[in-house]
Formats: structure tokens, C-alpha cells, sequence
């Protein structure tokens, strides 16, 4: 594939690292909705607009709730705890409602990303950037690269015991659907005056409440401490603004490469808020992005050439993206050099923005260098940890997504 005035260097891989530093530093803190976050965003316009064609770079506010995504937890351990104690003086039906709403929240705010809680928490405004590239020619398509620049709270349990990460997670939920179970059981005897044994009425509710120890660590899942997160996503909004730098330097040398795709560069807040600022955006240009042929290339988690891959399904594995952008991007990295494969986001491990393009039936794909393999996790894992920083990343894999998106752009826009 021809890449004439689109070769990358190390200056350009520098920049990416520079740039990620600068924010990471500058804008400490990162949640969506605080005025360090509207910096980063602040700052994310202006690098755009560097790369952009004039007047095309644009700051969109939303409104959300970004407290609703994650400090409900608690409420499910007190929820377990209350429920405990309902089965203990045999009240087992409203121990069943407890465990029934507790589950369901959970899957609805963490499994699904709805917006069940959200008015039950504070508002806040969310900042939105994007710019765009035209063509030489006619537009007959477009390609959104895009990224997210908030960060996520500490996970302090893969802070400080990443070891025990998953095992901890798995013993809290299964106790919560345990609960649910007996009560469950529980209702559907009295409800045909089945008589519970006696030893059960008293040491089942006992069990539960001793469990609900490994519930405890879910209580402190967050606290207030907030992650660098130049990894995910930082470096992501650089690698992204860094293509755009690639493409506007090439125009304005006279020589723009792309003769019929329109190229957006976009940095969305609140994803770790539950994907807030991407929803707002395909609440607000939907239209736009269905009406012209769209390919969101969403990029989320640098870390290692190693792990490598691209999303086919997002959204603790609900939502399917598109397997033709997945295959096209495992094979542009296959040409280059660089193994990589086509996965699904697993259950529990949450999502990237490319879920609400996909779920507008835009075609997106998600490209990610981590490892979900939390057998694997251990001392020197900086996903939403305070170890977030931009040594923690490999200049391959950054050089690396730039060329792989480069290179998509460029085939997409040979088949315009």
C-alpha cells in the first residue's frame, strides 16, 4: 500500500508520548464532569485544531450523571446485608424483592449500561471533541478515529491485590444470586406450606452473613482516588490527533491522500462513566453518521504489542460490532509485521465506545493492546491503577496503531 507522505517516524511516536504526558501531568484526575476534565478537553482542542481543517474542530457539551456508573456498589453490599438479615426472621419474600433488585441493578448499570440510577446521583457536564479532514473529491464515506479522554477511578482491589481480582468480584456476585436463590427457594415453599428444616432456617441466613465477608472488598471497589490513565485512554486521543497530523500535514503539502473519505478524529468524555459521551454523540449525529457511509475505528487501552487485538463484540460481550472492520484491521497488521486476533469483550470486563456506534448500526470496531486474562494479573498490572503512566506503554504498539490506522483509512478510501 502506497504511503507517500504518510511514513511514520519516531518524531511522530514521540509526539504521541509527549502529547499523553503533557495531559496526564497537566489535567491530573480526569473524572468526567470535573473542571480538570474540561482542561483535558480544552487542550484536546486545541491539539485538534492543529490538525484539522479550520473552523471544523467543534466542543460539544452533554449532561450526565458519572457517579451512577460505579459508587452504587455499596448500596449492593448493604442490599446483601439486609437481605441476610430478612431471611434470618424469615421474611424470605422480601429478601427475594432485596436480592432481586440488587442483581438487577447490577446488570443493569455494569452488565448493560443503562441509566436505571442516574438521576439518583449528581449532574454534570460532559465535554465532547471532534474535528474533521475532507477529501480531494466528492464525500462518499467517512472514518471516525476516535479515543476517550476521562479517566476511571482506582480499582483498588487490582490495585493492591490484583491476584485476587477476579476471585473476589466472582465471590461477591455469586453470594448476591446465592441469596437470591434460597430466598427464591424459600418463597416458593411457604407458598405451598413446605416447611423449611429447622437447622436451615437458622444456619443458612448465618452462612450468609459470614460470606458476606468477601462482600466486604466490593464496598471499597472505589474510593476517591482517580487514575492517570494515560494508557486507557490517554494515549489513545494522542495516537488519534496524531493521525490527523499525519493526513492534514499531506493535504497541506498539496498532496492529500484521500480522494473520497471524510476523516473525523473524535475524543469522547464520560466512557468511564458508562459510555455517556459517546451516547450523546450518536444521540446527536446519529443522522450524520448513518447517512453517510461510516466506519468508527475506536481505539481504548494501549498497553502491548502482544495483546494485540480488535473488538468484534463490545459491551461485557452484548453488542456486536463489525466483524469485516475486524478482519480488514487483523489483516492490515498481519501485513506490516504485527500478529494480532479478533476477540469479544468478555463478560465483566465492561466495554469501549465503539458499543454505541454499534448499537446505532454504525459499523465500528475496537482496537485494544491488553489482556483480559486475569489469571495473568499480578504486580505489574496498571489498568485502573495509580501505576497508569506512559512507561507502562510500548512505543512498538504505539507506532504500530498508527500504521494500522493509517493503513485502514487508506484501503477504505481505495474502495471509495
Amino acid at each position: 500500500m502506497k504511503t507517500a507522505g504518510l511514513n511514520i517516524t519516531k518524531t511522530h511516536i514521540q509526539h504521541v508520548f509527549n502529547f499523553t504526558d503533557e495531559v496526564v501531568e497537566g489535567c491530573p484526575d480526569r473524572l468526567a464532569g470535573t473542571e480538570s476534565c474540561k482542561n483535558a478537553a480544552e487542550r484536546v482542542k486545541q491539539e485538534f485544531t492543529k490538525h484539522c481543517d479550520p473552523g471544523s474542530v467543534q466542543v460539544e457539551d452533554f449532561t450526565c450523571h458519572p457517579r451512577s456508573f460505579l459508587k452504587y456498589i455499596p448500596a449492593l453490599v448493604v442490599m446483601y446485608f439486609i437481605g441476610a438479615v430478612l431471611l434470618f426472621f424469615r421474611f424470605p419474600l422480601p429478601a427475594l424483592v432485596v436480592y432481586g433488585l440488587a442483581i438487577f441493578m447490577f446488570y443493569a448499570q455494569f452488565g448493560r449500561y443503562w441509566e436505571l440510577l442516574d438521576s439518583y446521583f449528581p449532574e454534570a457536564t460532559g465535554y465532547n471533541v471532534y474535528g474533521s479532514i475532507e477529501p480531494e473529491g466528492e464525500v462518499r464515506q467517512q472514518v471516525v478515529v476516535s479515543a476517550h479522554h476521562d479517566a476511571a477511578y482506582v480499582f483498588q482491589l487490582l490495585a493492591y491485590v490484583p491476584k485476587y481480582y477476579a476471585g473476589l468480584i466472582n465471590a461477591g456476585i455469586l453470594l448476591l444470586l446465592l441469596g437470591f436463590l434460597v430466598s427464591l427457594i424459600w418463597t416458593i415453599f411457604a407458598l405451598f406450606q413446605v416447611p423449611v428444616p429447622d437447622w436451615a432456617l437458622l444456619w443458612v441466613p448465618v452462612a450468609l452473613m459470614v460470606g458476606g465477608i468477601f462482600q466486604l472488598p466490593l464496598a471499597f471497589f472505589t474510593t476517591g482516588e482517580v487514575s492517570p490513565a494515560a494508557g486507557d485512554d490517554m494515549i489513545a486521543v494522542a495516537v488519534a490527533s496524531e493521525t490527523a497530523r499525519l493526513f492534514h500535514q499531506a493535504k497541506k503539502a498539496g498532496k492529500n491522500p484521500l480522494r473520497h473519505t471524510r476523516l473525523i478524529v473524535a475524543s469522547f468524555d464520560a466512557e468511564e462513566a458508562g459510555l455517556r459521551g459517546a451516547r450523546a454523540f450518536c444521540l446527536k449525529h446519529g443522522k450524520e453518521l448513518l447517512d453517510t457511509k461510516t466506519y468508527v475505528f475506536n481505539i481504548d487501552t494501549l498497553y502491548q504489542l502482544e495483546d494485540l487485538y480488535f473488538l468484534d463484540k463490545d459491551l461485557n460481550g452484548s453488542v456486536r460490532l463489525s466483524r469485516a472492520m475486524a478482519q480488514d484491521c487483523v489483516d492490515i497488521a498481519a501485513a506490516l509485521g504485527y500478529p494480532s486476533r479478533i476477540a469479544a469483550m468478555p463478560f465483566g470486563a465492561g466495554s469501549t465506545d465503539a458499543a454505541e456506534f454499534g448499537k446505532l448500526g454504525v459499523e465500528a470496531v475496537n482496537m485494544a493492546g491488553i489482556s483480559f486474562d486475569t489469571r495473568k494479573f499480578g504486580k505489574d498490572t496498571v489498568y485502573h491503577t495509580p501505576d497508569d503512566v506512559t512507561e507502562s506503554i510500548e512505543p512498538e504498539l504505539v507506532e504500530a496503531s498508527l500504521k494500522i490506522i493509517r493503513d485502514y483509512i487508506l484501503k477504505k478510501d481505495s474502495e471509495a
